[in-house]
């Protein structure tokens, strides 16, 4: 039988997964940024065509502008602890799906128990 398990991955931080990172978060932040200006594009637009109520047009995009804004401040944050965080420390990068094959006479606990993978500089140094 397979069943589908989360693992953990975690990453030991140098200057080169630093580097790595901050591209990541920096692009992230931009994406935001042209998202959240397309939003105002859009509701400027349907404002100008006089269509729906201005009121009824902020309504439906302040939501949306909202989380592109705290999407921004997140990854700025990130960007932050990216910086206060010494070389040799893990973080959590996120997590996978790990299917797991399992038969009758197994060690359940060893099956079900917390996995993880580490990374160091784009390379698995360990799976525990």
């Amino acid at each position: 039988m397979k069943f589908i398990r989360k693992t953990t991955i975690k990453q030991i931080i140098t200057s080169e997964s630093r580097n790595q990172l901050k591209e990541k978060f920096d692009l992230k932040i931009g994406q935001a940024k042209k998202e959240l200006e397309q939003l105002q594009f859009e509701k400027k637009k349907l404002i100008y065509q006089k269509k729906f109520s201005q009121s009824k047009v902020e309504k439906r995009f302040v939501v949306e502008e909202n989380k592109r804004q705290q999407l921004i401040e997140w990854y700025e944050y990130q960007l932050q602890q990216l910086h206060d965080i010494p070389d040799g420390n893990e973080i959590v990068e996120g997590e996978v799906d790990e299917v797991v094959e399992v038969d009758i006479g197994d060690n359940w606990d060893a099956i079900s128990g917390n996995r993880s993978i580490l990374i160091k500089d784009g390379k698995i140094i360990d799976i525990n």
